[in-house]
């Protein structure tokens, strides 16, 4: 039981400490006490992870609405905080049966954000840039923490599941608006050479972000459809991964196809083995018949794609930060802030975006900081992968590997973007890989009865 409490202690002073050192101590502190009052007032605190949920129009809204653009680079951190409270408030409320619920994966995100701090102390040319750097690693891993303490029952998690999903099919509608509609690109998101006129962004501004969302979606609507007993949700599951298919495919994004490919593969590898081959077959048709997919992969394959990345596209990026890392300290990188992340850009002390989170890492942080991410990973990885072995009931077993494959999928994603620097990206990773973790802690399985 003291173990648990340090590291409830350790959790909760580091996330106030990074939300500390953005806003301010005394902004954080007046906003903390503001939310406690409003927390003392809640009456279901999982209903509450349901705005986690929707972060993604919350975001859009803070930015775009007259009169809460102030909140904008804020506004995740007063909601951190808040969270924060509604936890302290439920440990208060329900002293008599609520607990800090310890998963295997508390220590490996404690250690990988020590090893950061650590990093800021012992290699920060600019303190500023090394702390806003340490932030935008490692703050939205600690909503994980709060996913699985909030999050008691089934049922709840499963309402959080639905808006997860409702939220991929309104950006799915969206997106193919936006393709069927001819949307303007906002920047050069296509080679001279491609014959594409458009590519859907929806809200979030990014074809290939908007890619994420449904590479982490999709293998959880369909395990929505593999698991519901109801012939009406079943339906409404199947409707919801055929749009967010069709706004997958109006991103034109090639990574995240063939990373949603490879989530989708892996959800079906585990359910039904004998249904590989004729997905392989199905997606292959697909490329046939859609003239857009086939000539947007198979120009990865010709000589004129690969010298145009190697002058200024992805093999170029990754050429030069792996130069970058290699002519500084190898151990512990250049810095956090400094290199192929947006920290970095913003104060331009990189031209550009390194497109692949590993390569990202390792520039900033040097084999160190690689080696615990790749660990951290693996322990992820290791510990669904039990959860879902272990599961016996069927319908949360369908849900957990929803879940686990959409991460996997977002994993596969990082190798050619950089998914973690984006805010809601990150924040629901780990808001399913918690999903997962609840999940398995749960025993009380009447609100998800088998067929």
């Amino acid at each position: 039981m003291k173990n648990k409490i340090n590291i409830l202690i350790i959790i909760i002073g580091l996330a106030i400490g990074m939300i500390g050192a953005k806003l301010g101590i005394s902004i954080a502190l007046g906003a903390t006490m503001i939310v406690i009052l409003a927390a003392a007032i809640i009456l279901d605190y999982q209903k509450t992870v349901i705005l986690l949920g929707i972060y993604v129009f919350i975001d859009f809204a803070v930015r775009n609405v007259a009169g809460l653009a102030v909140f904008s680079s804020i506004w995740d951190e007063l909601m951190f905080l808040g969270f924060i409270c509604i936890f302290i408030y439920k440990l208060i409320r329900y002293r008599n049966k609520s607990v800090y619920k310890s998963t295997p994966l508390d220590f490996p995100i404690v250690f990988f954000v020590l090893i950061g701090i650590l990093l800021v102390f012992v290699n920060s040319p600019n303190l500023g840039i090394a702390i806003d750097g340490l932030r935008a690693v490692v703050q939205y891993m600690l909503w994980y923490f709060l996913a699985v303490q909030l999050l008691d029952s089934t049922k709840s998690i499963l309402k959080v599941y639905w808006v997860l999903t409702s939220v991929g099919t309104l950006l799915g509608l969206h997106g193919i608006y936006q393709y069927l509609t001819g949307a303007e690109m906002l920047g050069n998101w296509v080679d001279s050479a491609e014959n594409i006129t458009t590519r859907a962004y929806s809200i979030v501004g990014s074809p290939n972000i908007l890619g994420a969302v449904f590479v982490l979606f999709i293998p959880m609507s369909i395990a929505l459809l593999t698991s519901d007993y109801n012939r009406w949700r079943k339906f409404i599951a199947f409707c919801m991964a055929v749009v967010m298919a069709g706004g997958l495919f109006a991103t034109m994004s090639r990574g995240a196809w063939i990373s949603a490919a490879f989530g989708i593969g892996i959800f079906i590898l585990y359910k039904n083995k004998k249904l590989l081959l004729p997905l392989i077959l199905c997606g292959g048709i697909a490329v046939l018949m859609l003239p857009s997919l086939s000539s947007r992969l198979t120009y990865m394959f010709t000589d004129e794609y690969k010298a145009k990345s190697s002058q200024g596209g992805r093999i170029y990026r990754w050429e030069e930060g792996i130069e970058a890392w290699s002519e500084g300290n190898k151990v512990i990188g250049l810095g956090l802030g400094r290199y192929g992340g947006a920290v970095a850009t913003n104060n331009d002390l990189s031209p550009f975006y390194m497109d692949n989170y590993y390569l990202k890492t390792l520039a900033e942080m040097g084999i160190l900081g690689l080696v615990s991410f790749i660990l951290l990973l693996i322990c992820v990885v290791k510990w669904c992968t039990t959860a879902v072995i272990e599961e016996r009931n069927r319908r949360k077993k369908d849900l957990m590997m929803g879940l686990f494959a959409g991460a996997l999928g977002i994993l596969a994603q990082n190798a050619v973007e950089n998914i973690f620097e984006v805010p809601m990206m990150v924040t629901y990773f780990w808001l399913c890989i918690g999903m997962i973790m609840a999940l398995k802690m749960d025993k009380n399985v009447y609100s998800i009865r088998d067929n």
